[in-house]
């Protein structure tokens, strides 16, 4: 009877590794090519013939309309 317990909870343990292994491989394969495409997105935004500082210059500005 023992060994029908111990067998169940091996098979049980075994699931939960590959479960997680499999999670574990999704969330890596998900996001392997993210720097990619961060690094492609920065380039589109800092590729034009404005710099960081005149992006971040109008931040600050206020305009008061008469």
């Amino acid at each position: 009877m023992k060994q029908k317990y111990f067998s169940i909870n091996v098979w049980i343990l075994c699931g939960v590794c590959i479960g997680l292994i499999a999670f574990t491989f999704i969330l890596v394969a998900h996001n392997e090519n993210m720097p990619n495409k961060i690094n492609q997105d920065r380039d589109n935004l800092l590729g034009g013939s404005k710099t960081v500082l005149d992006r971040i210059k109008p931040i600050g500005q206020v305009n008061l309309g008469s």
